[in-house]
């Protein structure tokens, strides 16, 4: 494991987005009636969102939610010393998507930027990366943006059974600054072994959905049991646990497995689908109304097998939206 203690972070606001466009999985047309029934119960997930044509591109998805958060903050542009993407769907390859819209953005040529292919994990992993790369530049003010998203639906064909009542398309975007009166502690780790539960063969992705739920079932709650210890904190001290929204079977088996109550683990699947990265940012979005700062925990997980827990003091005037696009 690669348990790790950082230098705090503020996570200052959040925008999540999603396309408008909403796909109903009881009009699924290649399952009985019976069968879409009995999918929505099992895998929780009712509507899935899918981008149109003039949203069809991350990085679009990524200016819209950047120029929303900074007419929210306090920051300016020149302000913003690290962009970080993280996609596992760019419009091209080259450049990096984060260096497309630092020029498109008009940034400072002071300001950090790269791209991490990433994705269920991703948010928690930049997380780290973020955190780290905060508190190497002994800045006062020290300030990040962080984008993660996917159109996973490009990426699935017609006929899937098993992918396509699944996932949904969404960003989020983060401001993240340093904060040098709290830690933050992270668990990030990897099983290689797993890269054919969630991979893309030719144009498209595959899901082996019961190697996905041995891995998450087997590695989650282990990671993020030893996250708490190394935290020196009970499993009661986090106000919330946003995990990844993989689906329903999965997210309850871990829920049940970590004895935890269904108050403290929200879910946006019924109403989003699985979002990749943007999961759990959207997840806080939609469930987060704390009056006082407390604990989070975050947990992603996915494709890889990639696995990745943070705990994350959030404060209470963290400005939080959900933008339909």
């Amino acid at each position: 494991m690669a348990l790790s203690k950082t230098s705090g972070i503020n996570i200052e606001g959040i925008v999540s987005l999603v396309p408008a466009n909403i796909n109903d999985n009881l009009l699924l047309t290649h399952l009985s009636q019976t069968d879409k029934e009995a999918l929505i119960h099992h895998t929780g997930i009712r509507f899935r969102r899918v981008v149109n044509e003039e949203n069809s591109n991350i990085k679009n998805l990524f200016i819209k939610g950047i120029t929303n958060l900074l007419a929210n903050l306090p920051w300016k542009k020149e302000s913003i010393d690290i962009l970080i993407c993280v996609t596992q769907t760019p419009n091209v390859s080259i450049p990096a998507i984060s260096c497309q819209i630092h020029g498109d953005l008009g940034f400072s040529n002071n300001t950090m930027c790269y791209d991490i292919n990433l994705g269920c994990s991703g948010f928690v992993y930049s997380l780290h990366t973020l955190s780290a790369l905060l508190s190497s530049l002994n800045k006062i003010n020290a300030r990040a943006i962080l984008c993660c998203g996917d159109i996973s639906t490009q990426l699935i064909q017609e006929n899937d059974q098993t992918t396509k009542p699944i996932f949904s398309d969404a960003a989020s975007v983060t401001a993240v600054s340093n904060n040098t009166e709290t830690f933050s502690y992270f668990n990030l780790e990897t099983n290689g072994s797993g890269q054919k539960a969630i991979y893309k063969e030719g144009n498209f992705m595959k899901l082996n959905g019961i190697d996905v739920f041995n891995y998450s079932l087997t590695m989650v709650p282990n990671n993020i049991l030893n996250l708490l210890t190394f935290a020196d904190k009970n499993i009661d001290v986090p106000n919330m646990f946003i995990l990844h929204q993989a689906n329903k079977l999965i997210n309850e088996a871990i829920r049940k497995k970590l004895l935890l109550p269904e108050t403290k683990t929200p879910s946006t699947l019924h109403e989003y689908g699985n979002t990749s990265s943007a999961s759990i940012p959207l997840t806080l979005c939609k469930n987060w109304d704390s009056e006082t700062p407390n604990w989070v925990l975050f947990s992603g997980f996915g494709v890889g097998f990639s696995v990745a827990s943070a705990l994350i003091y959030l404060n209470n005037s963290i400005h939080l939206s959900i933008i339909e696009t």
